[in-house]
């Protein structure tokens, strides 16, 4: 592995973590309803900010990158400019089964990538692969937060 990119995969390695530790705890505490719980309508749920992580991975895995065509077929419907959660990401089964195939295709490429990968001009964007790297961590751990925000928000469940 190139020393220039040897951090950003361990980066890479503590965000996946806080990733599956996250999705554990939800899959062990939560109800569909909770992981589509939205204190308001414009505010996304637990399921759609997962859900968008791996969208994320994917998109920039096909479009900005071109490794391959995305692992979804589906659109990415998190992915458009001004998507809203409606409701659909509370399976957290299919969230996982999605994330164990974008993720370790990124962390395969993420691992590939030398010094010189990191210059490249990042496809119609003015951007250079770097900065998406760099992006990619600062969104996973911004959405990760939000999903820990939304932990301490959910209301109390009543009383059995």
């Amino acid at each position: 592995m190139d020393p220039t990119v040897k951090h950003w995969v361990g980066l890479w390695d503590y965000l996946d973590g806080n990733f599956w530790g996250f999705w554990r705890w939800a899959a062990a505490h939560l109800r569909p309803e909770e992981v589509g719980w939205q204190p308001a309508p414009q505010v996304a749920s637990v399921g759609w900010n997962l859900q968008h992580l791996g969208e994320m991975l994917d998109h920039y895995l096909a479009h900005a990158f071109a490794q391959a065509g995305p692992v979804r077929r589906a659109p990415l419907e998190t992915m458009r400019p001004g998507s809203l959660d409606d409701g659909r990401h509370r399976d957290l089964q299919a969230i996982a089964a999605y994330h164990r195939r974008v993720r370790p295709a990124y962390r395969a490429f993420l691992g590939r990538l030398t010094a010189a990968d990191l210059d490249r001009d990042l496809a119609g964007s003015g951007g250079t692969w770097g900065w998406a790297v760099e992006h990619i961590a600062e969104h996973e751990s911004y959405h990760l937060g939000k999903c820990m925000l939304l932990r301490n928000l959910l209301p109390a469940r009543p009383a059995r």
